[in-house]
């Protein structure tokens, strides 16, 4: 298992990071927003095979340089499943995968921004790939929002939370099979997070606490942007 490496927050190259993906993360929708109808799906094609080529490229670069391991290589974080479904997304938009980026994905990517934990090793490509896979997960609920004109239903918050619970049940027993820490529901991550307190198995309780509010302000939030913004609210 290659050793984690965590990012301090307010350091340089936690700013460059979190600076450098804004930028890029705002640019896509923009140049998105701009484009016609048939340049803009040729554009969301792009964006779909380039997210999705990102994961079978990362990890046969792991695979390459015998990095690859089944405790840390699968996409079984959250984040890791949001990018890979990210680009799916972008390919063949769908609205419960949207409600799932919009509220379980983008809160983990911007938790991510924050509080940086690699967990392949440190260098160059690392950095990279992991800002630009978070970036993906971002660009891709915006994108189907913004540009596509998609908007969370009624009362999708609960389905999301269920979905999520759901989602713990099954990477929390593959980590038993598999002797991993996906999720970090066996250990906590390295990096301090108001939401993470104690030790297994209660800073867990945290993690329910940070994800029902987090999905219901998420909720609130993009609700209130497709009022602003004139996106037509789905029902």
């Amino acid at each position: 298992m290659e050793k984690h490496h965590i990012i301090l927050p307010f350091t340089q190259i936690w700013w460059i990071g979190i600076i450098l993906s804004t930028v890029g993360i705002w640019a896509v929708i923009q140049f998105g927003k701009e484009l016609k109808s048939e340049k803009e799906r040729q554009f969301s094609l792009f964006l779909g095979i380039l997210f999705l080529g990102r994961a079978v490229f990362h990890n046969a670069y792991l695979y390459v340089h015998e990095l690859w391991a089944l405790s840390d290589s699968l996409p079984l974080h959250l984040c890791g499943i949001s990018a890979i479904l990210a680009g799916i997304l972008l390919l063949k938009p769908k609205q419960l995968g949207f409600e799932f980026i919009i509220l379980l994905g983008i809160p983990g990517a911007i938790h991510s921004f924050l509080t940086p934990e690699l967990t392949n090793g440190y260098g160059t490509y690392f950095l990279f790939e992991y800002y630009f896979s978070h970036s993906a997960i971002i660009v891709s609920g915006l994108y189907l929002m913004f540009v596509h004109g998609m908007a969370l239903r009624k009362g999708s918050w609960k389905m999301a939370f269920l979905f999520g619970q759901g989602l713990l049940i099954f990477i929390g027993f593959m980590n038993v099979v598999l002797n991993s820490n996906y999720m970090y529901l066996m250990k906590k991550p390295l990096i301090s997070n108001p939401f993470i307190v104690g030790e297994w198995p209660f800073y867990i309780l945290g993690f329910e606490v940070a994800g029902i509010l987090h999905i219901f302000i998420f909720y609130v939030l993009f609700n209130w942007l497709s009022k602003k913004y004139l996106v037509k609210i789905s029902v």
